[in-house]
């Protein structure tokens, strides 16, 4: 069949497909507005715009992908102004009640961008390269509703997770104000020696050892300072020595 009379007979089609969404530019080039179906109650569409090359179905058409006409309940000015707000969100906000507004109405401010269709004009044209030798328009048209869509709702997952992330985040390092410092037997100790050594404990046990070894503190005071029982004392008294090792390893126990 020739190709003029193909396409032809494909326009012919497509016009009974799509009533309101075809426009047909020249007799070889032609725009289909495809309404994407997402959750939201912003509507939105993508636009294919194919041209006829020469020898089509044979060889690929020419394709482009921009956005489309979706008709929203809002006029222009509420939309461009929901935009504005849009782009003022800031997903580090320490605020829970920003936070969760933000996940309520984030399906709202999704929008598909220019990256958007760059990347849905590769997939499409790597599958009208497929379908070389059959008419593909419709195939292509279903094709870009079905990936449009899938893209929607990826980009709506992505910035729910920095939303999640965003408010986990700032949930630890709120959490972090009520749990201390973990203790463990190393930390413990580093933290005994530095505080025995600002308070100078070490050399004051030392100097009450000295002083005890000396004889300068008298038995009562010993005995009141628990440095001995009165069992021990007494034994010195009967001129039995005290155990200066015991009597030293006493006087640290005191002792932090």
């Amino acid at each position: 069949m020739d190709p003029l009379e193909e396409q032809q007979q494909e326009l012919e089609i497509l016009q009974s497909i799509y009533p309101d969404e075809l426009t047909i530019l020249t007799p070889t080039r032609f725009q289909i507005n495809i309404l994407l179906d997402t959750d939201t109650k912003r509507k939105h569409a993508v636009l294919l715009d194919v041209t006829y090359s020469e020898n089509y179905p044979e060889t690929v058409p020419i394709l482009n992908i921009i956005e489309g006409t979706a008709y929203n309940e809002k006029n222009e000015d509420e939309e461009d102004k929901d935009e504005e707000e849009d782009e003022e969100e800031n997903y580090d906000d320490d605020d829970d009640q920003t936070m969760s507004k933000k996940l309520l109405n984030l399906i709202e401010t999704i929008k598909l961008d220019r990256e958007d269709y760059a990347v849905l004009l590769r997939k499409i044209r790597d599958e009208a390269e497929d379908n070389v030798g059959m008419p593909s328009a419709f195939s292509l048209a279903s094709s870009l509703k079905d990936h449009a869509e899938t893209q929607f709702i990826e980009k709506f997952q992505i910035r729910e997770k920095e939303i999640l992330d965003a408010r986990e985040a700032r949930e630890r390092e709120e959490q972090k104000k009520f749990t201390g410092t973990k203790v463990t037997p190393t930390s413990f100790e580093e933290w005994r020696l530095k505080f025995r050594q600002e308070l100078g404990i070490d050399k004051r046990l030392d100097e009450r050892y000295a002083n005890v070894h000396k004889g300068r503190l008298t038995g009562k005071q010993i005995f009141e300072q628990g440095l001995a029982s009165s069992e021990e004392l007494e034994d010195s008294a009967d001129g039995k020595e005290v155990d200066m090792n015991e009597l030293k390893k006493k006087m640290e126990e005191t002792a932090i």
